[in-house]
């Protein structure tokens, strides 16, 4: 009898491929028993280079923070920009004083008044089929938190469950919730079209602040150019787009170092974005009193246990790093390693920097890419630093000068 796919092995998977032995290999030297646990079709890893934010100040805790990502520049700049923010002391990070998960159970050609109603009257009930469902979430202090209805179109009501999730990001925890509340509204069910967590986690925004010196981001005209490139992405998409994916580099290749979904956190950011009808840049910098003030507030919603991460022994290893105590408080040192991602990119691109010191960082990966050896790189790319244009066939031509 033939195997359906996924029950194949992962070397028969790659038999199936008829690749060469030496790319076989080096999917079979790449694996991770656990990994093939995770996933689906399972043939190897993928493996993302991991290096150090080497010290953030976050309310007063001067923290070493692990970042997973494949371009160069982004963790000299977070370093550079965890820096300047440490000369001023640090960020300060504010919570809301209960970070919570939101699903959706989602009705159509129904009035909000009569689901309303109907969800007002039996809170007791649906608060404890909540806690039947998922008693141990309510062992560790969490639960369901309220249940209120939202009117989303003419037609579209939405009942939202907040949940506490507690040091999970939750998803799997709320979903088990809402299918064991969809019993409750089975009078309603002709209307109802699903139920699923909602990623834009409202409930868990964060915020971190920092008031910088002239002098911390070399001078006045620098501070008052940060300002005015912010201001340009509060009013231009295009420019936000691109500040946004910047400050996402930070905030997302932390979230990867801890085995969190980048996926969720950058599309209920990029939603937070959008909110007033037009996308905008992320985080705010003002000039008041003197100081150059910065802002980064959206939802961020990740674990510090349950899931893949705790699957995966990289992510707890990174999470010992971090000694991160809590989920809320690895929210907070992920914006701020975010917000010192911003404050590098707009100094760099405020003092005519940005394009030197991104491609110091590519000349390596240019010189891996042309073919040089580890021995090769650096004598390479040093000769490169050297030119004012360089491409592939330039690097080409360098490296066999250099094997003569």
């Amino acid at each position: 009898m033939t195997k359906k796919y996924y029950e194949l092995t992962p070397d028969e998977r790659l038999a199936s491929l008829n690749l060469k032995q030496e790319t076989m290999t080096a999917f079979q030297e790449n694996r991770t028993p656990q990994h093939a646990q995770i996933i689906e079709n399972y043939i190897s890893d993928f493996r993302v280079p991991m290096g150090m934010l080497h010290d953030i100040i976050v309310n007063g805790q001067h923290v070493s923070v692990p970042m997973a990502i494949e371009e160069p520049s982004v963790i000299a700049a977070a370093n550079n920009g965890a820096k300047m923010i440490n000369s001023v002391g640090g960020v300060k990070a504010m919570l809301p004083k209960r970070t919570a998960m939101i699903g959706q159970m989602m009705f159509v050609d129904m009035p909000i008044t009569v689901l309303d109603d109907f969800v007002l009257s039996h809170q007791n009930e649906l608060l404890a089929i909540a806690q039947r469902a998922k008693p141990t979430i309510y062992q560790r202090g969490g639960g369901l938190l309220s249940v209120t209805t939202r009117q989303v179109s003419p037609t579209e009501v939405s009942v939202d469950f907040i949940i506490d999730t507690q040091d999970a990001m939750g998803a799997n925890i709320v979903n088990t919730i809402l299918e064991a509340e969809i019993s409750a509204f089975s009078k309603f069910e002709t209307h109802l079209i699903g139920v699923i967590l909602s990623n834009h986690a409202l409930e868990q925004i964060v915020t971190v602040k920092v008031n910088m010196t002239f002098d911390s981001v070399g001078g006045h005209d620098v501070a008052q150019k940060i300002v005015a490139l912010n201001h340009f992405a509060k009013n231009d998409p295009y420019r936000a787009t691109t500040e946004n994916k910047g400050l996402f580099n930070g905030i997302g290749a932390v979230v990867l170092a801890t085995g969190n979904d980048w996926r969720a956190v950058e599309a209920s950011g990029h939603a937070y974005a959008s909110r007033d009808g037009q996308y905008r840049s992320l985080a705010s910098w003002t000039i008041q009193e003197d100081q150059l003030m910065g802002e980064l507030s959206m939802p961020i919603s990740v674990g510090t246990v349950g899931g893949a991460i705790s699957a995966m022994p990289q992510a707890k290893n990174v999470l010992n790093i971090m000694k991160i105590t809590s989920a809320d408080e690895l929210r907070t040192i992920i914006l701020a390693t975010g917000l010192a991602q911003n404050l590098a990119a707009l100094k760099a691109i405020a003092s005519g920097s940005i394009q030197r010191g991104h491609m110091r960082m590519q000349y390596r990966v240019l010189a891996l890419q042309v073919g040089a050896t580890m021995a090769e790189v650096p004598i390479l790319v040093a000769k490169l630093n050297q030119l004012k244009q360089v491409d592939t066939t330039i690097a080409s031509k360098l490296l066999s000068e250099i094997r003569k």
